[in-house]
């Protein structure tokens, strides 16, 4: 089996080539002996093979297996919290295209630490896979325990109306919640059709829900990504939020009611300027985190912070889960808007011109080369104001450009010769 490391997300490839059964069965095994092992998923063609393959692994090395089925990453994590479960494995790829595939660990805690990943891993090296045998494997579909969870949460949302983009994903499975909670709830892109989840809808699309919200005179639109653990908003007048402007609005809120712990909120290195420099005027401090939601929940978990987000949609509601849920954000939003008034009742943050640009690249040790960060501190030398920065991502073989600078041309010029020096590279 080729060797598989956890990325900052989980372990994540195409569907059959860098991601295969056998790869599912390895992690089964592995945590066979850490007690009864939780399996969720979302929709994606690949997902119930996987699936099956990580309780296969289970089962042959001894160990329990509970399956849910189809659900969002979020609320799996929720049953693993309320269950006699160890750990947690959610499939899914989350905002990649439908040809991906990926296994996320959950421990009670949340995402596991450094050095939890390096101990499974070590453990799966040793594993001999062998073809799945015949076993019962089923999936109960009862999510029932996340739902009544949200009830008792959130108050009615009556006399809302939103709309929800599920991204062709595991949002699907709760189609009518925010019905259940109060308001009147039109879906799109919610019947669960894997093979075009995430496709020009959802989280990484929210143009689409925009359009819905305006058509519909929605008071808010909530698009999710694939396993709903990503969330973009829509205002009533078709204004779309990032991550960013989320975090900028719940820290704001929390803070008038005297509900923002500590008074900080922790935020990553891509959070705009502009948008530190309204959180700072207001007196919040953000604590700065490197990429991705796993070191946002560690920095809310040392710090004893109860928000924290990031720009690509991850918002962390800490008083009600230990990770991103985009479902719950939505409806926290929504109940934020019946008691302190329309999202515009806010002052916006000032928000400074961003590109991101995303390069394919055949080796992420580039995103080190002496001579390309050399290129960018000189690019960084010549436009002044701004930032910079360079990336390798954590699930593709992809380079993150992003250009940040008070004026949009010269953003969109430094981020495309940056751009043309990594093809030339690479």
């Amino acid at each position: 089996m080729k060797e598989i490391r956890f990325g900052t997300d989980g372990i994540r490839g195409i569907y059959g080539e860098e991601l295969k059964e056998e790869t599912a069965y390895a992690l089964g095994a592995a945590l066979a002996a850490k007690g009864t092992l939780l399996i969720g998923r979302d929709d994606r063609p690949s997902s119930p093979l996987l699936a099956r393959a990580l309780a296969c692994g289970a089962y042959c090395s001894g160990g329990e297996v509970h399956a849910v089925g189809l659900t969002t990453t979020p609320a799996l994590y929720y049953l693993l919290t309320r269950s006699e479960c160890s750990h947690a494995v959610m499939v899914t790829a989350s905002h990649n295209p439908p040809e991906y595939n990926g296994l996320k660990l959950f421990t009670k805690s949340g995402k596991p630490t450094e050095r939890e990943r390096r101990e499974v891993e070590c453990e799966m090296r040793s594993v001999r896979y062998l073809p799945c045998p015949a076993f019962s494997y089923r999936e109960s579909g009862d999510l029932s325990p996340y739902v009544e969870y949200l009830k008792e949460r959130i108050r009615p949302l009556e006399g809302l109306t939103v709309v929800i983009d599920c991204a062709n994903g595991a949002g699907s499975a709760f189609k009518g919640l925010y019905r259940e909670l109060g308001a009147r709830e039109i879906s799109i892109h919610a019947e669960g059709d894997g093979e075009k989840i995430n496709a020009c809808c959802g989280a990484l699309h929210p143009k689409v829900c925009a359009r819905e919200v305006l058509k519909r005179r929605a008071d808010l639109g909530v698009s999710i990504d694939g396993d709903g653990d990503r969330i973009a908003l829509v205002t009533r007048r078709g204004k779309i939020l990032d991550g960013d402007y989320i975090t900028y609005l719940m820290a704001c809120r929390m803070q008038e009611k005297g509900n923002l712990r500590r008074n900080r909120v922790a935020m990553t290195v891509m959070t705009n300027s502009g948008v530190l420099k309204s959180l700072s005027e207001r007196k919040i401090e953000v604590i700065s985190t490197a990429v991705g939601d796993s070191a946002i929940a560690e920095t809310m978990r040392a710090e004893g912070l109860n928000l924290g987000g990031e720009q690509s949609g991850h918002v962390i509601l800490g008083d009600y889960l230990a990770t991103g849920d985009g479902l719950l954000t939505g409806a926290v939003v929504m109940q934020s808007i019946l008691e302190e008034g329309e999202i515009d009742a806010t002052p916006p943050p000032i928000v400074y011109p961003q590109i991101l640009l995303n390069v394919k690249i055949r080796d992420k040790s580039l995103a080190q080369c002496p001579e390309i960060r050399q290129f960018a501190t000189k690019m960084k030398e010549e436009m002044g104001a701004g930032r910079i920065l360079l990336r390798a991502s954590g699930t593709e073989d992809l380079l993150r450009i992003m250009v940040e600078h008070p004026d949009h041309r010269t953003a969109e010029s430094v981020a495309e010769r940056l751009r043309e020096e990594i093809l030339r590279k690479g």
